[in-house]
C-alpha cells in the first residue's frame, strides 16, 4: 500500500499554508477537502475580515505566489471573504496543484492507526511505527453514491476547521425542544440578506440568535434590509445580560471589529420599526407552524416564556470541532473547549483567549503545545481552539510551521 508522508485535512487557509510548506520542504503531501478549495471561506464570503490582508496571507503561500510573479493585494487592505478567496486562496491552490496532491470532494470519516487499536501502546512513540489509515467518502466523477476509499500516511494535519459543525441553539448548548427536527431549515451560517439571500429575508420576520460578531453582522444586515424592504422585521435574541449585546474593546487595534461592534450595538439600542433586541433570551422550543414558518418559545430572564411566530431563524451561535474524526486515536481534549489539551492549556494560562483580548498581541505558545499523545497527529487552525472563537489565521500559519518543525524532530 502506498503511504504518503503527510495528509492535510481541509483546503482552507491553514491547510493550503501547510501544503505550501510541504512543497518547499519537498514533503509528499495529500490535501483532502470534503467540498471545494476554501469552500467555508466562500460560505461567509459577504462578510469583511477584521484584520488586513498582510495578516491573513500565509508566509509560505504568499512567497510561492510572489515567486511566481502573481500580484498580491495590498497588505493593509480589508477584504471580504469572497475577495480573499478569489485573490489569494484560489490562486494559491492553482499553483500548488503541480506540487502537491489536492483532492476535492473527499470527506474523511475516520482516522486510525493501521495496525493498532486506540488503547494499544498508549502514549508510546511505538505507535509511530504504524501508518495512519484515513477512511474517506469520495465523490465519483460521474453521478452515483460516494465511493469509500482509504489513504495511508505517516503524519496527519487536521486543518478541517469548525465552520462545518455549528453549535446547537438551545439552553446550555444542547438542542432546544424540536430543534433536531428542523435543523436543516435553520440557518446556522452567516447569511447574506443584502445580497444573494435577499429573497429569503425581505418582507419576512426573522429570529436571530447569537451574541458574537457573526450575529452582529447579521443584525446590521437585517436592520439595513428592514429600512429598505417593506414588511421586513426581526427579533435579535442574545444570551448576555449586559447593556449592549457586544463588548466594546477600549483602543481596539482592529478598527473593523470596533466598527462592527459599534454598529451592532446601535441597532440593538434603536432597532428599526417592528424590530427588537431581546436581552438575556434563549431558544427553548421550536416547531414548524401550520401556516409556514416556525412557532418559537423563548426563555427571557425576568419575563418567563414568550411564544412567537417567525418566517426564518438564523442561529449564529458559534461552532465546535468534529472530534469524531479521531475517536480511534489517542488525543487528549479539553473538557471545556473540546480543543487539544496542549493548546487549550496554553490559552487558559494566557488568560482564556477571550475575544475581548487583543489577539494582535501575539500568542506564540511554542511547538510543544501542539503535540498530542498520538505521534504525528496535529490539530491546527481554528479547530485547535475548539469552541473558543478568539482565533486569527496568522496563528494557524504559525502552528503549521511549528508542526513541521516537530515532524523533523519526533
Amino acid at each position: 500500500m502506498p503511504v504518503a508522508d503527510l495528509v492535510v485535512i481541509g483546503a482552507g487557509p491553514v491547510g493550503l499554508e501547510a501544503a505550501a510548506l510541504a512543497s518547499r520542504q519537498e514533503i509528499e503531501a495529500v490535501v483532502v477537502d470534503a467540498g471545494r478549495v476554501a469552500e467555508h471561506v466562500g460560505a461567509w464570503g459577504s462578510a469583511r475580515l477584521f484584520s488586513p490582508f498582510g495578516l491573513n496571507a500565509g508566509p509560505a503561500g504568499a512567497r510561492l505566489l510572489a515567486d511566481d510573479g502573481f500580484p498580491l493585494p495590498e497588505p493593509s487592505g480589508i477584504m471580504t471573504g469572497d475577495d480573499f478567496r478569489e485573490s489569494y486562496l484560489l490562486p494559491l491552490a492553482a499553483r500548488l496543484r503541480s506540487r502537491v496532491d489536492i483532492r476535492e470532494g473527499v470527506r474523511v470519516r475516520d482516522i486510525a492507526r493501521a495496525g493498532l487499536l486506540k488503547g494499544e501502546a498508549a502514549g508510546s512513540p511505538a505507535r509511530a511505527g504504524q501508518p495512519f489509515r484515513l477512511l474517506c467518502n469520495e465523490k465519483p466523477a460521474a453521478e452515483g453514491a460516494p465511493l469509500e476509499t482509504e489513504i495511508f500516511a505517516r503524519a496527519v494535519f487536521d486543518c478541517s476547521g469548525t465552520y462545518g459543525q455549528p453549535n446547537w441553539a438551545g439552553p446550555g448548548g444542547a438542542p432546544a425542544l424540536g430543534e433536531r427536527a428542523v435543523r436543516r431549515e435553520i440557518e446556522y451560517r452567516l447569511p447574506d440578506p443584502l445580497g444573494q439571500h435577499r429573497d429569503r429575508y425581505a418582507g419576512k420576520r426573522t429570529l436571530l440568535l447569537g451574541s458574537g460578531h457573526s450575529a452582529a453582522a447579521t443584525a446590521i444586515a437585517l436592520a439595513e434590509l428592514a429600512r429598505t424592504a417593506a414588511g421586513t422585521t426581526f427579533a435579535w435574541a442574545s444570551r448576555g445580560q449586559a447593556a449592549t449585546p457586544l463588548p466594546v474593546i477600549e483602543g481596539d487595534r482592529l478598527p473593523e471589529r470596533a466598527r462592527l461592534s459599534e454598529e451592532a450595538n446601535a441597532v440593538a439600542a434603536a432597532p428599526p420599526p417592528g424590530c427588537s433586541w431581546l436581552r438575556a433570551a434563549q431558544l427553548a422550543s421550536v416547531e414548524k407552524s401550520g401556516s409556514g414558518g416556525f412557532e418559537v418559545g423563548l426563555n427571557i430572564a425576568g419575563a418567563g416564556r414568550r411564544r412567537a411566530r417567525f418566517d426564518r431563524i438564523v442561529a449564529n451561535v458559534g461552532y465546535e470541532p468534529d472530534d469524531g474524526l479521531y475517536r480511534q486515536l489517542q488525543v487528549h481534549a479539553c473538557y471545556a473547549s473540546m480543543g487539544p489539551m496542549g493548546t487549550a492549556a496554553a490559552l487558559i494560562e494566557a488568560g482564556g483567549g477571550t475575544p475581548a483580548d487583543c489577539c494582535l498581541a501575539g500568542r506564540d505558545f511554542g511547538p510543544e503545545t501542539l503535540r498530542t499523545p498520538e505521534p504525528g497527529f496535529f490539530i491546527l487552525g481554528a479547530k485547535s481552539y475548539g469552541k473558543n472563537s478568539a482565533f486569527l489565521m496568522r496563528t494557524g500559519y504559525e502552528q503549521a510551521a511549528a508542526a513541521f518543525s516537530l515532524l523533523a524532530r519526533p
